[in-house]
Protein backbone atom coordinates (compact mmCIF):
# COMPACT_ATOMS: atom_id res chain seq x y z
CA UNK A 1 0.00 0.00 0.00
CA UNK A 2 1.47 3.26 -0.81
CA UNK A 3 0.32 7.05 -0.64
CA UNK A 4 0.43 9.02 -4.09
CA UNK A 5 -1.09 12.85 -5.16
CA UNK A 6 -3.04 13.94 -7.56
CA UNK A 7 -1.09 16.95 -9.21
CA UNK A 8 -2.69 16.82 -12.88
CA UNK A 9 -6.02 16.46 -14.30
CA UNK A 10 -6.57 16.83 -17.87
CA UNK A 11 -10.07 16.79 -19.58
CA UNK A 12 -10.25 16.20 -24.00
CA UNK A 13 -13.48 16.65 -25.20
CA UNK A 14 -12.49 15.65 -28.92
CA UNK A 15 -10.24 13.24 -29.61
CA UNK A 16 -6.98 13.95 -30.68
CA UNK A 17 -7.77 17.87 -30.15
CA UNK A 18 -5.87 20.04 -27.37
CA UNK A 19 -7.25 19.17 -23.92
CA UNK A 20 -8.15 21.08 -20.46
CA UNK A 21 -6.41 21.43 -18.01
CA UNK A 22 -8.71 20.61 -14.49
CA UNK A 23 -8.57 21.07 -11.10
CA UNK A 24 -11.50 19.27 -9.76
CA UNK A 25 -13.31 16.49 -12.17
CA UNK A 26 -16.00 14.51 -11.83
CA UNK A 27 -15.18 10.78 -13.15
CA UNK A 28 -18.26 8.41 -14.48
CA UNK A 29 -17.92 5.01 -15.47
CA UNK A 30 -16.58 6.51 -19.19
CA UNK A 31 -14.17 8.34 -18.01
CA UNK A 32 -13.92 12.44 -16.56
CA UNK A 33 -17.21 14.09 -17.34
CA UNK A 34 -17.20 15.16 -21.19
CA UNK A 35 -13.78 13.20 -21.43
CA UNK A 36 -13.97 12.49 -25.59
CA UNK A 37 -17.54 13.00 -26.18
CA UNK A 38 -16.91 14.59 -29.61
CA UNK A 39 -15.06 13.06 -32.78
CA UNK A 40 -13.54 13.93 -35.57
CA UNK A 41 -14.30 11.76 -38.64
CA UNK A 42 -14.15 11.36 -42.21
CA UNK A 43 -17.55 12.31 -44.07
CA UNK A 44 -17.50 8.06 -44.41
CA UNK A 45 -17.55 7.99 -40.47
CA UNK A 46 -14.34 6.43 -39.83
CA UNK A 47 -12.63 8.00 -36.98
CA UNK A 48 -9.09 10.48 -37.41
CA UNK A 49 -7.09 11.62 -35.05
CA UNK A 50 -3.08 12.98 -35.00
CA UNK A 51 -1.78 9.88 -35.96
CA UNK A 52 -3.08 10.99 -40.04
CA UNK A 53 -3.63 14.83 -38.62
CA UNK A 54 -0.79 16.04 -36.68
CA UNK A 55 -2.21 19.78 -36.80
CA UNK A 56 -5.24 18.27 -34.86
CA UNK A 57 -3.08 19.47 -31.83
CA UNK A 58 -3.83 23.27 -32.41
CA UNK A 59 -7.40 23.10 -32.00
CA UNK A 60 -8.09 24.38 -28.12
CA UNK A 61 -11.22 23.13 -26.86
CA UNK A 62 -13.40 25.13 -23.81
CA UNK A 63 -16.68 23.30 -22.71
CA UNK A 64 -18.92 25.53 -20.82
CA UNK A 65 -21.16 24.60 -17.71
CA UNK A 66 -23.88 23.89 -19.72
CA UNK A 67 -21.71 21.28 -22.35
CA UNK A 68 -21.56 24.12 -25.09
CA UNK A 69 -18.21 23.07 -27.02
CA UNK A 70 -16.30 25.72 -28.42
CA UNK A 71 -13.18 25.40 -30.83
CA UNK A 72 -10.64 27.62 -31.46
CA UNK A 73 -7.30 28.12 -33.27
CA UNK A 74 -5.07 30.48 -34.26
CA UNK A 75 -5.69 33.55 -37.08
CA UNK A 76 -8.99 32.50 -36.93
CA UNK A 77 -12.76 33.15 -35.11
CA UNK A 78 -14.06 30.72 -32.60
CA UNK A 79 -16.69 28.53 -32.95
CA UNK A 80 -19.42 27.08 -30.55
CA UNK A 81 -21.44 23.83 -31.32
CA UNK A 82 -24.57 23.85 -28.36
CA UNK A 83 -25.33 21.78 -26.18
CA UNK A 84 -28.51 19.42 -27.18
CA UNK A 85 -29.92 16.20 -25.71
CA UNK A 86 -30.50 13.66 -28.38
CA UNK A 87 -33.21 11.02 -27.51
CA UNK A 88 -34.52 10.56 -31.11
CA UNK A 89 -33.67 6.85 -32.02
CA UNK A 90 -33.41 7.71 -35.61
CA UNK A 91 -31.46 10.83 -34.96
CA UNK A 92 -27.82 9.13 -35.29
CA UNK A 93 -25.07 8.19 -37.89
CA UNK A 94 -22.90 4.97 -37.57
CA UNK A 95 -18.83 5.89 -36.47
CA UNK A 96 -15.90 3.77 -36.23
CA UNK A 97 -13.05 3.86 -33.74
CA UNK A 98 -10.97 1.21 -34.60
CA UNK A 99 -12.87 -2.09 -34.43
CA UNK A 100 -15.84 -0.45 -32.91
CA UNK A 101 -18.93 0.88 -34.51
CA UNK A 102 -20.40 3.23 -32.23
CA UNK A 103 -23.41 5.68 -32.50
CA UNK A 104 -23.09 9.71 -32.72
CA UNK A 105 -24.93 13.02 -33.62
CA UNK A 106 -23.69 14.44 -36.56
CA UNK A 107 -22.95 18.54 -34.73
CA UNK A 108 -23.40 19.97 -38.38
CA UNK A 109 -22.22 22.25 -41.26
CA UNK A 110 -20.98 24.94 -39.73
CA UNK A 111 -18.70 23.34 -37.48
CA UNK A 112 -17.86 20.68 -40.32
CA UNK A 113 -16.91 23.43 -42.48
CA UNK A 114 -14.70 25.29 -40.14
CA UNK A 115 -12.82 22.00 -38.97
CA UNK A 116 -12.18 21.23 -42.66
CA UNK A 117 -10.77 24.38 -43.40
CA UNK A 118 -8.53 24.36 -40.95
CA UNK A 119 -6.92 20.48 -41.00
CA UNK A 120 -6.69 20.98 -44.59
CA UNK A 121 -9.47 17.51 -45.04
CA UNK A 122 -12.96 16.98 -45.53
CA UNK A 123 -14.10 15.88 -42.16
CA UNK A 124 -17.09 16.06 -40.03
CA UNK A 125 -17.70 16.35 -35.65
CA UNK A 126 -19.94 14.28 -33.95
CA UNK A 127 -20.82 13.61 -30.67
CA UNK A 128 -21.36 10.19 -28.94
CA UNK A 129 -24.88 9.67 -28.70
CA UNK A 130 -26.93 9.76 -25.45
CA UNK A 131 -27.39 6.82 -23.99
CA UNK A 132 -25.02 4.51 -26.04
CA UNK A 133 -23.04 2.11 -25.15
CA UNK A 134 -19.84 1.30 -26.53
CA UNK A 135 -18.43 -2.16 -24.60
CA UNK A 136 -14.70 -2.35 -23.26
CA UNK A 137 -13.46 -4.82 -24.99
CA UNK A 138 -9.74 -6.27 -25.47
CA UNK A 139 -7.41 -9.39 -26.40
CA UNK A 140 -11.02 -10.78 -26.69
CA UNK A 141 -12.04 -9.96 -22.94
CA UNK A 142 -15.02 -7.77 -22.04
CA UNK A 143 -14.63 -5.60 -18.99
CA UNK A 144 -17.17 -4.03 -16.92
CA UNK A 145 -18.37 -0.57 -17.82
CA UNK A 146 -18.27 1.26 -20.87
CA UNK A 147 -16.26 3.78 -23.09
CA UNK A 148 -16.49 7.06 -25.10
CA UNK A 149 -14.35 7.51 -28.31
CA UNK A 150 -11.37 6.96 -26.10
CA UNK A 151 -8.90 4.43 -27.94
CA UNK A 152 -9.78 1.63 -25.30
CA UNK A 153 -10.09 2.48 -21.47
CA UNK A 154 -11.94 5.71 -19.64
CA UNK A 155 -8.38 6.99 -17.70
CA UNK A 156 -4.65 6.71 -18.49
CA UNK A 157 -2.82 7.83 -15.32
CA UNK A 158 1.03 8.52 -15.96
CA UNK A 159 3.62 9.41 -12.78
CA UNK A 160 6.07 12.23 -12.63
CA UNK A 161 8.90 9.83 -11.30
CA UNK A 162 7.76 7.75 -14.83
CA UNK A 163 8.35 10.86 -17.21
CA UNK A 164 11.34 12.24 -14.85
CA UNK A 165 12.96 8.63 -15.87
CA UNK A 166 12.16 9.40 -19.49
CA UNK A 167 13.56 13.00 -19.83
CA UNK A 168 16.87 11.77 -17.94
CA UNK A 169 17.38 10.07 -20.89
CA UNK A 170 16.30 12.18 -23.64
CA UNK A 171 18.76 14.96 -24.92
CA UNK A 172 15.53 18.00 -24.86
CA UNK A 173 13.00 16.77 -21.76
CA UNK A 174 9.63 16.62 -23.12
CA UNK A 175 6.91 17.75 -21.22
CA UNK A 176 3.74 15.49 -20.12
CA UNK A 177 1.51 16.84 -22.63
CA UNK A 178 3.22 14.29 -25.14
CA UNK A 179 1.22 11.60 -23.50
CA UNK A 180 -2.36 13.09 -22.86
CA UNK A 181 -2.99 11.28 -19.81
CA UNK A 182 -6.48 12.00 -17.87
CA UNK A 183 -4.54 11.64 -14.13
CA UNK A 184 -0.74 12.70 -13.59
CA UNK A 185 0.02 11.77 -10.35
CA UNK A 186 3.43 11.43 -7.81
CA UNK A 187 4.95 9.56 -4.82
CA UNK A 188 6.03 6.62 -6.61
CA UNK A 189 9.08 5.43 -8.23
CA UNK A 190 9.18 5.68 -12.18
CA UNK A 191 6.79 2.86 -13.75
CA UNK A 192 5.77 2.28 -10.49
CA UNK A 193 1.97 2.96 -11.59
CA UNK A 194 2.19 -0.75 -13.50
CA UNK A 195 1.87 -2.09 -10.58
CA UNK A 196 -0.80 -0.44 -8.49
CA UNK A 197 -3.71 -3.02 -8.55
CA UNK A 198 -6.49 0.19 -7.65
CA UNK A 199 -6.35 3.34 -7.04
CA UNK A 200 -8.56 4.63 -4.14
CA UNK A 201 -10.02 8.05 -2.78
CA UNK A 202 -10.94 9.14 0.69
CA UNK A 203 -14.52 9.82 -1.00
CA UNK A 204 -15.03 6.22 -2.35
CA UNK A 205 -14.05 6.57 -6.22
CA UNK A 206 -12.15 3.65 -7.02
CA UNK A 207 -10.42 3.18 -10.21
CA UNK A 208 -8.95 -0.30 -11.13
CA UNK A 209 -5.47 -1.02 -13.49
CA UNK A 210 -6.41 -2.65 -17.06
CA UNK A 211 -3.38 -2.48 -18.65
CA UNK A 212 -0.15 -0.66 -19.40
CA UNK A 213 -0.32 1.79 -22.23
CA UNK A 214 1.22 1.29 -25.48
CA UNK A 215 2.24 4.17 -27.19
CA UNK A 216 1.61 5.49 -30.78
CA UNK A 217 3.28 7.98 -32.99
CA UNK A 218 1.20 10.64 -31.33
CA UNK A 219 3.86 11.08 -28.74
CA UNK A 220 6.23 12.14 -31.13
CA UNK A 221 4.02 15.06 -32.05
CA UNK A 222 4.75 18.57 -30.09
CA UNK A 223 1.56 19.92 -28.80
CA UNK A 224 2.14 23.33 -28.86
CA UNK A 225 3.74 23.18 -32.75
CA UNK A 226 2.25 20.09 -34.59
CA UNK A 227 5.85 19.39 -35.52
CA UNK A 228 6.71 15.84 -35.62
CA UNK A 229 10.25 14.25 -34.58
CA UNK A 230 11.58 10.45 -33.39
CA UNK A 231 11.18 10.99 -29.82
CA UNK A 232 10.31 9.72 -26.95
CA UNK A 233 9.62 6.26 -29.20
CA UNK A 234 13.18 5.93 -30.40
CA UNK A 235 14.15 6.66 -26.86
CA UNK A 236 11.36 4.61 -24.90
CA UNK A 237 11.74 1.69 -27.51
CA UNK A 238 15.37 1.06 -25.73
CA UNK A 239 14.29 0.23 -22.13
CA UNK A 240 10.05 0.12 -22.20
CA UNK A 241 9.44 -2.19 -25.52
CA UNK A 242 7.27 -5.36 -24.68
CA UNK A 243 5.33 -7.73 -26.72
CA UNK A 244 2.29 -4.92 -26.35
CA UNK A 245 4.23 -2.48 -27.92
CA UNK A 246 6.69 0.19 -26.55
CA UNK A 247 4.51 0.96 -22.98
CA UNK A 248 4.16 4.60 -21.22
CA UNK A 249 1.23 5.13 -18.55
CA UNK A 250 -1.48 2.70 -17.21
CA UNK A 251 -5.00 2.49 -18.58
CA UNK A 252 -7.37 2.60 -15.49
CA UNK A 253 -10.90 1.53 -15.30
CA UNK A 254 -13.23 2.84 -13.23
CA UNK A 255 -15.14 0.93 -10.61
CA UNK A 256 -16.93 3.53 -8.16
CA UNK A 257 -17.42 6.54 -9.77
CA UNK A 258 -16.84 9.92 -7.72
CA UNK A 259 -15.23 13.10 -7.78
CA UNK A 260 -11.48 13.50 -7.77
CA UNK A 261 -9.43 16.71 -7.33
CA UNK A 262 -5.75 17.79 -7.81
CA UNK A 263 -3.86 17.14 -4.80
CA UNK A 264 -6.19 14.21 -3.42
CA UNK A 265 -4.43 11.78 -2.05
CA UNK A 266 -5.00 8.60 -3.51
CA UNK A 267 -3.97 5.04 -1.94
CA UNK A 268 -2.58 2.60 -4.42
CA UNK A 269 -2.19 -0.49 -3.85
Amino acid sequence: MKKVRVVELNRYPVKSLAGIPLTTARVEEKGIAYDRTWLVTLPSGKFLTQREIPKMALVKTALSDGGDLTLSAEGRPSITVAHASHDDEMDFKRVTVWRDECYAIDEGDDVAAWLSDYLETKCRLVKMKDGFKRPIIDDGKEYDGSVRFQDQYPLLVISTASLDALNEKLETPLPMNRFRPNIVIEGCDAFEEDEFKTLTSTSGLTLTSAKPCARCVITTTDQKTSERGVEPLKTLATFRNSELGVLFGQNLLVTHAGSLNVGDELTAE
